[in-house]
């Protein structure tokens, strides 16, 4: 069964992320570390991951060569460069790859039913129950214990987490790490620092900060590269109206990112569009788009539609994450108007956080299993037990040292070098350089995990590859607030292990439904709520919004969505 007690799972972004990229191109302040995480690049494994044991090359016995198949989706990946040929070096291993053209979870399946499927595959949850079922994976509990040290130090010495219902081990998950510091994250409202340059470096602490700076702007500028200023805009169209606006109010309000539902202290979880202060953001944008400050496209337009008008500097503000679309600007020559990204919570309103959690997210994450075809699995555990040594995990997360990074006072820095290799071939960094093994090899690539030496376990993580991927208009904005990355201005928030997300993956289909039709019923209200004349009329379409939820059924929702929440909590130990 599943013992996870004392173990947290990272969070599940479900509906929306405020990070997201809206230009095709931009790389923005924190947008390039997200851009060096694709699928299948990431970073070494965490704290426990890491033994300090020499590589096999520096004073262990070689290991005999040999060659085993493995699955990917990724149609350039390769075993010929320079880190892979170092693994082979270390390992003796090479990875013949049988590279899934369309649908990854139909290939999967069509494998399993003709029996012909890799010696080790990575494979997503769901599909793994039905390997699972049809015996088509090797249970690896015998196997770690018997030749893993490593793998068995990096779980602690206790391998519950990785246990199936029936008590046995059918796969890897990238293992759990001592410490989080996501550098990546960034607030959900986005400022050019043209304007606050023109604005002195004002403080940003509340929307009224915000929109004194805009007012001044447009009534100097009323007009940039030909175009109308437009104060504060975003996208709108189908899902991303909730995805911009709510995450937008959701920030404001301080309420944490658990689905779609608040918890409160005794656990009850209820949908948080009816909590204390969510529509004060709303309320706001109703203010200004009476004042013209508000682009009211935002509520409509899609995201090509807004990119065109960011792109051209038009936006002086961004709101509700989507993207900044500084990678844009820079190549029509306007870096000064790069955009960068404060926290604002209402005052006298607590910002609530869900504490990061150490481990790998169960569920939401993708398996690393052996197969029934695996014509040496014992040597194949051996393989990835090496993986999981410290200078290996250092070896797949940031590539040779002297070349792709160095060290300095320390810590791990990423080299010039490498920086003009991911500009010079953004399409292919990952696969030419060798550094997009994390996942097939099940080492860390969550966003701030650490390793054993308390580094980033992801070069892509790092402060210094954040940091040289900026502009220089960026890194001086974010100097005069103090600020290194746009993580240092966050709102410092009061962590609570919610636990929430390991709970969704039990929600019925009756409970999905109405968190659509909610969302749907919420689609039709927002516009008119910010678009009314009448202030006095605002509460009242909210409540109207309420009144008909509750006629869907919304009491019984939040009354079954809290019992799978407490049963869970339960079940983990809590």
């Amino acid at each position: 069964m599943w013992k996870m007690k004392k173990h947290g799972l990272v969070s599940v972004l479900l509906m929306f992320g405020i990070l997201a990229t809206a230009c095709s191109n931009g790389n923005g302040n924190n947008g390039a570390s997200q851009e060096a995480s694709p699928s299948q690049s990431a970073a070494p494994s965490a704290s426990a991951s890491a033994s300090a044991s020499p590589s096999a090359s520096g004073g262990e016995a070689a290991r005999e060569p040999f060659t085993f198949t493995m699955n990917t989706d990724n149609p350039n990946i390769n075993w010929n460069n320079e880190v892979a040929q170092e693994i082979t070096k270390r390992t003796g291993a090479t990875i013949k790859w049988d590279v899934i053209t369309g649908d990854f979870r139909e290939k999967m399946n069509v494998w399993l039913a003709a029996g012909d499927y890799p010696e080790v595959i990575n494979i997503h949850d769901n599909t793994l129950q039905s390997y699972i079922g049809a015996k088509a994976v090797l249970d690896l509990t015998d196997l770690i214990k018997a030749h893993a040290p490593n793998i068995m130090k990096a779980y602690n010495n206790d391998l519950s987490f990785l246990q199936q219902p029936d008590g046995k081990v059918y796969g890897l998950l990238q293992p759990p790490t001592q410490k989080v510091d996501n550098l990546t994250q960034a607030g959900w409202i986005a400022i050019q620092s043209a304007v606050l340059k023109e604005a002195g470096y004002p403080e940003i602490k509340t929307l009224d900060d915000v929109k004194k700076i805009a007012v001044d702007y447009m009534k100097k500028y009323p007009e940039i590269g030909g175009g109308k200023t437009i104060g504060f805009s975003n996208y709108g169209a189908a899902n991303q109206l909730y995805n911009v606006f709510d995450t937008a109010a959701r920030s404001y309000a301080g309420l944490p990112t658990t689905a779609q539902y608040f918890v409160d202290d005794q656990k009850n979880a209820r949908l948080r569009f009816f909590e204390p202060g969510y529509t004060d953001f709303f309320k706001f944008l109703n203010q200004i788009n009476k004042e013209g400050l508000f682009d009211p496209e935002s509520l409509i337009q899609t995201q090509e539609q807004f990119t065109t008008k960011c792109s051209q500097g038009r936006v002086l503000v961004i709101f509700g994450g989507g993207g900044n679309c500084n990678g844009s600007l820079e190549q029509n020559n306007m870096a000064d108007r790069t955009y960068i990204n404060f926290d604002i919570v209402e005052p006298g309103k607590t910002k609530l956080v869900v504490k990061p959690s150490t481990y790998a997210s169960r569920g939401g994450d993708m398996w690393l299993s052996i197969t029934k075809n695996a014509k040496n699995p014992e040597r194949i555990i051996q393989f990835y037990d090496d993986m999981f040594k410290l200078e290996n995990q250092i070896l797949v997360g940031w590539g040779i040292e002297g070349k792709y990074y160095t060290v300095e006072n320390g810590k791990r820095t990423v080299t010039d070098w490498l920086i003009d290799e991911y500009k010079n071939r953004p399409n292919t960094f990952w696969e030419d350089l060798g550094m997009g093994y994390a996942r097939p090899l099940s080492t860390n690539y969550a966003a701030g995990f650490t390793l054993s030496d308390g580094d980033f376990a992801m070069y892509s993580f790092s402060e210094s590859w954040i940091s040289k991927n900026m502009n220089a208009v960026a890194i001086e904005t974010l100097g005069k607030y103090g600020a290194k990355t746009s993580a240092d201005l966050l709102v410092k928030g009061e962590e609570k292990d919610y636990q929430f997300a390991g709970s969704v993956a039990k929600w019925t289909d009756d409970i999905k439904d109405f968190n659509t039709e909610a969302i749907a019923e919420w689609g039709k209200t927002l516009p008119k709520f910010i678009l009314e004349k009448d202030e006095s009329k605002l509460d009242g379409i909210w409540q109207g919004l309420e009144k008909t939820l509750k006629g869907k059924g919304l009491d019984k929702q939040n009354q079954e969505v809290t019992a799978i929440y407490q049963e869970y909590l339960k079940s983990i130990g809590q």
